[in-house]
C-alpha cells in the first residue's frame, strides 16, 4: 500500500515525481472502481474526504475515487453530512468510505493506550523500543 506520493519517491520507487503521483492516483483509483459516493462506474477523480481547505491531508486514506459530478458538488463540505442528505446515499457505500479513512498507515505504529494500577498509560513506540508516559 502506498501512503503519499513522496513515499514513492523516497523509497525509489519511482525516480520521478510525475510518475510517482500517477502511480499514487491509479493505487488508490485501483481500489474505488466505483465512484465512492454515487456508485458510477470508473470513477476518474480523487475527493479530499476531510477537504484540504478544512486541514484535510493529501494522504491515501483521505483520498478516495469520485467521478467529477460528486467531486464538484461536494467541494469542500463536511463528505458525512453532504452524503448524507444525497439521494443515491447507501449505508453499504458510507460503511466502505469510513472503513477507507479509518484505516492504520502500514509504516506507522500507533500509540498504544493501557492502564495500569488505575492509571492511564501512553505507550509510544520508539525506534529502539517503547516509552511510556503516565497521564
Amino acid at each position: 500500500m502506498v501512503g503519499s506520493e513522496l513515499e514513492l519517491v523516497f523509497n525509489l520507487q519511482c525516480l520521478q515525481k510525475k510518475s510517482a503521483r500517477k502511480r499514487f492516483r491509479r493505487s488508490i483509483l485501483d481500489d474505488w472502481p466505483e465512484c465512492a459516493y454515487c456508485g458510477r462506474h470508473n470513477p476518474t477523480t480523487l475527493d479530499h474526504v476531510v477537504p484540504r481547505a478544512g486541514g484535510g491531508k493529501h494522504t491515501r486514506n483521505n483520498l478516495i475515487g469520485a467521478c467529477g459530478a460528486c467531486n464538484l458538488e461536494k467541494s469542500d463540505s463536511p463528505w458525512f453530512e453532504w452524503y448524507r442528505s444525497q439521494i443515491f446515499w447507501t449505508l453499504v457505500r458510507e460503511n466502505k468510505i469510513l472503513k477507507w479513512i479509518n484505516q492504520v498507515d502500514p509504516n506507522s505504529t500507533p500509540p498504544i493506550w493501557t492502564q495500569q494500577a488505575n492509571q492511564e498509560i501512553l505507550a509510544l513506540p520508539l525506534p529502539d523500543g517503547m516509552s511510556l508516559v503516565n497521564l
